[in-house]
C-alpha cells in the first residue's frame, strides 16, 4: 500500500476510482454520457494533484481517450490545438485544466508511440509539446513562488508544476535552445512593454543551460543573457551591483561615457533595461547629465528633446524611475526620441499625472500589477506605466483578457491624441471612473455593471491595468446601447467613432449579412477593401490613421477559433518587394500559424517594434468588417483585378467560411 494520501485516500483507492469511473463512462448510453465523464474528470483532477496520480494517468490515457474522453469537446482533434492558448487554459481553472492536463498527457503519449491518433503523428505530437513548452516557457520552468502567482489557487498551480516536470522528461530544456532563441528574439522585435516572459526565460536558461559561443543557438541566447545581466564588460568584470556603483563613483567621464555608449546600445538592440542600466543612468543625471542621452541611446532629435526638457526628465528619473519599474527607461528614452513633451497639450497633461491623488482602489490594483519583487509606490507605477505606453504605442498587449477593443484603444490614442489618454489616465486614476459620450448620451464607468472580461489578468502595464476595466465596461455597454437602439444594423458602425474618436471614417463594411445570415457580397467586400487601403488600387495614397477592423483567428488548419480586433496600420512593400499589410495585434502572441500558409511575422519584412505583417491578400481573406472612406472611392474598387479577388475568396471559403452560409453569387 502505498503511503502517499490526498483527502484521506491512497493513490491506490483514487486509481481504483478513476478506473471504475472510465468503466463506467464507457459503458454508459448517450444520455447519461455527460454525468458520467464529469464523474471522471472529478477522479483525474484528484490524481494530477500528485506525482504518482499524474503518472498513472499517462498509463491510462490511451483508454481514457478510446472511450470518448475528449470527444464533443475543444480537445478532440490534436491536430486542431494551439499551444500558445494551452497556458490559458491551465491558468483558468477545473474542469478546463484538467481537461488541457490530460489532453498534454495524450500528446506525450502520441510522441512516445504508446498510442496513435489518426491524422496525427508521432512527430507532429513531439513538435507541438516542443512549441507548447516554449510557447508557455513561463509556466513550464516556473516554481510558483513569486508574487505574481498569488492570484491563482495552490492546488491548480501545484497540477501545473506536475505536468510540466513530467513533459520535461520527454523534451528536455537542452533540445529547446534553437526554439527559445526564436521566441526570445521575436519577443524583442516585438518590443512588448510588460518584459516578464522575456525576463522569465532569460532566468531560467541561465540558470539551467550552460552556454558558450561554440554554437550559434549559444551565441542567440547570450545576446540577450548579457544585455540583461552584465550589459558591458565592466559590469561583468565587477560582478555584483554594489561593486558596480562603487566603481562609477570613482570613474572618469571617459569611462563613465563609454559604459553609457555599452548600455545604450544593448538596450536598444535588445528593449531590456538592466540593473546595471538604471545605476549607471542615476549616477549620470546627478554626476554628467551631458551623457543622459548616451546611455537612452538617442539620435539628434532625442538629444533636442531632451536638452529642452532636461530639468523634468531628471525629476521623471529621480522621483518615478525605480528598480520596480526599470522597463520605464526605455519608454522615457522613446518618449524623447517622439519628442512628446514638445507638443503643449502632452507636455500639461503630463505635469498633471505626476501631481495626482491616486485613487485608494485605484493604487491598490497597481500595487497588486507590480509583479516584481522590488519595491514600487502606486505613483512610480503609474507614472512609470505611462511612459512605456507613451513611448511605445505599439508595446500594449491584451494579455489572456478578451480586451482587444480596449488595448487597440489605448495604442490609438498613444500614437495620435496622447494628451487625451493621458487625461483619461487621470480620470481613472483619480475618481475611478471615466465618463464617454455615445450618441447624446454619458457613459460612466463606475455605473456599469460589466465588461467582457469576467477575470482581470494583472500581468498587464500599468496603464492598461488602470484604463482597461473602464473601456472594457463602456465599450460594453456602447456595443449593448447599439443593439438595442439599430435592431438590424452592425453596432460597430456607431461604437467604433464613439469609442475610438473622430478619425474613425463612417463608412463600414461586414462580410456577414445580420438578416439574412449569410456571407454576402463578398467580392464587392473585398474590391473596397483593396480600393480603400491598397496604394496600387487607391490612387496611390497610404493611411494617415490606423483602420480598426474585425478578423477571423483561425488555427493551423484554417479553422476558426473566433473574432478578433486589430488595427490595419499601413500597406506598403516590404523590403523584397511584397506587398503586405501591416498592423497592429494586441494579442500577446505575435507569430501565429493561420493555417493555409500564412504565418504573421514581427520582422524580418519592413516591420517596425510592435507591427505584425502578412501578404495583403492573406490578411484580406480574415477581415470580416472594416471602416472606410466612402466618398472616396468612386467606382475606382472595380478597378481592383478579378485574379486577386479569386484569391482572396478562395482562403476565405476554404478557412472560417467553412462555419457560414455563403450567398449564391
Amino acid at each position: 500500500m502505498r503511503k502517499y494520501q490526498y483527502m484521506e485516500l491512497t493513490i491506490n483507492e483514487l486509481e481504483n476510482r478513476f478506473l471504475e469511473s472510465l468503466a463506467l463512462f464507457r459503458a454508459a448510453p448517450h444520455f447519461n454520457k455527460k454525468d458520467r465523464k464529469s464523474r471522471l474528470l472529478s477522479q483525474a483532477d484528484m490524481l494530477c494533484r500528485t506525482a504518482e496520480g499524474l503518472a498513472f494517468l499517462y498509463e491510462s490515457i490511451p483508454q481514457a481517450s478510446e472511450a470518448g474522453l475528449f470527444s464533443d469537446s475543444p480537445w478532440e482533434k490534436p491536430e486542431h490545438l494551439v499551444p500558445y492558448l494551452v497556458g490559458g487554459t491551465l491558468l483558468a481553472g477545473y474542469p478546463g485544466s484538467t481537461l488541457e492536463i490530460l489532453s498534454e498527457l495524450r500528446l506525450a503519449a502520441i510522441a512516445e508511440e504508446r498510442m496513435a491518433h489518426p491524422g496525427f503523428s508521432a512527430g507532429q505530437a513531439r513538435n507541438f509539446l516542443e512549441e507548447m513548452l516554449v510557447a508557455n516557457f513561463e509556466l513550464a520552468y516556473e516554481d510558483f513562488s513569486e508574487k505574481a502567482w498569488e492570484q491563482y489557487a495552490k492546488g491548480e498551480l501545484e497540477k501545473i508544476r506536475l505536468l510540466f516536470d513530467f513533459i520535461h522528461r520527454f523534451v528536455p530544456l537542452e533540445g529547446l535552445k534553437p526554439r527559445i532563441a526564436d521566441a526570445i528574439e521575436s519577443l524583442s522585435d516585438h518590443r512588448p512593454i510588460v518584459m516578464s516572459k522575456m525576463k522569465r526565460m532569460l532566468r531560467v536558461i541561465r540558470k539551467h543551460l550552460p552556454l558558450d559561443g561554440s554554437d550559434v543557438h549559444n551565441g542567440r541566447l547570450l545576446k540577450f543573457i548579457n544585455a540583461y545581466y552584465r550589459p558591458t564588460a565592466i559590469a561583468e568584470q565587477q560582478g555584483t551591483l554594489e561593486n558596480y556603483r562603487h566603481f562609477l563613483e570613482h570613474a572618469d567621464k571617459a569611462t563613465v561615457e563609454e559604459e553609457c555608449e555599452q548600455a545604450g546600445e544593448q538596450m536598444a538592440n535588445t528593449g531590456l533595461v538592466s540593473d546595471y542600466q538604471l545605476a549607471l543612468l542615476y549616477h549620470v543625471v546627478k554626476k554628467y547629465p551631458g551623457l543622459v542621452p548616451v546611455l537612452l541611446h538617442l539620435n539628434s532629435h532625442g538629444v533636442a528633446e531632451y536638452e529642452r526638457h532636461e530639468a523634468f526628465v531628471d525629476l521623471l528619473v529621480q522621483e518615478f524611475i525605480v528598480p520596480g519599474n526599470k522597463q520605464a527607461v526605455y519608454g522615457l528614452a522613446r518618449v524623447l526620441q517622439r519628442n512628446l513633451l514638445s507638443r503643449k497639450v502632452t507636455w500639461h497633461a503630463f505635469n498633471r499625472l505626476i501631481r495626482v491623488d491616486i485613487h485608494p482602489e485605484v493604487a491598490k490594483k497597481l500595487l497588486k500589477g507590480n509583479l516584481t519583487e522590488d519595491k514600487a509606490t502606486p505613483a512610480q507605477l503609474l507614472i512609470g506605466g505611462a511612459l512605456c505606453v507613451l513611448g511605445q504605442p505599439l508595446g500594449v498587449r491584451q494579455g489572456n483578457n478578451p480586451t482587444c477593443q480596449s488595448a487597440r484603444g489605448i495604442s490609438m490614442w498613444s500614437r495620435h491624441a496622447p494628451g487625451k489618454l493621458i487625461n483619461l489616465l487621470i480620470d481613472a486614476a483619480t475618481a475611478n471612473n471615466v465618463v464617454f459620450r455615445y450618441e447624446g448620451e454619458l457613459i460612466e464607468s463606475a455605473t456599469v455593471e460589466e465588461g467582457l472580461a469576467r477575470q482581470f489578468d494583472y500581468s498587464l502595464d500599468p496603464v492598461s491595468i488602470v484604463l482597461v476595466p473602464h473601456l472594457d465596461k463602456i465599450y460594453n455597454e456602447m456595443m449593448k446601447r447599439a443593439a438595442v437602439k439599430h435592431l438590424g444594423v452592425d453596432p460597430h458602425i456607431s461604437v467604433n467613432p464613439a469609442f475610438y474618436g473622430h478619425w474613425i471614417q463612417t463608412g463600414f463594411l461586414s462580410v456577414y449579412n445580420a438578416v439574412t445570415g449569410l456571407i454576402d457580397k463578398y467580392r464587392g467586400f473585398v474590391r473596397i477593401f483593396y480600393a480603400s487601403f491598397h496604394p496600387q488600387y487607391n490612387g496611390g495614397h497610404h493611411l494617415i490613421y490606423p483602420v480598426p477592423l474585425g478578423i477571423f483567428i483561425t488555427d493551423a488548419s484554417a479553422t476558426m477559433l473566433g473574432y478578433h480586433a486589430v488595427s490595419l496600420l499601413r500597406i506598403e512593400q516590404s523590403p523584397a518587394g511584397e506587398w503586405r499589410a501591416y498592423f497592429f495585434n494586441p494579442n500577446s502572441e505575435g507569430r501565429q500559424n493561420w493555417g493555409q500558409g500564412i504565418h504573421p511575422t514581427v520582422s524580418g519584412n519592413g516591420e517596425f517594434h510592435g507591427e505584425s505583417s502578412v501578404p495583403v491578400h492573406q490578411f484580406a481573406s480574415r477581415v470580416y468588417a472594416f471602416h472606410y472612406n466612402n466618398l472616396r472611392l468612386e467606382g475606382i474598387e472595380e478597378n481592383v483585378p478579378e485574379a486577386i479577388v479569386e484569391n482572396v475568396e478562395k482562403l476565405a471559403r476554404e478557412s472560417w467560411g467553412r462555419k457560414y452560409r455563403w450567398a449564391i453569387k
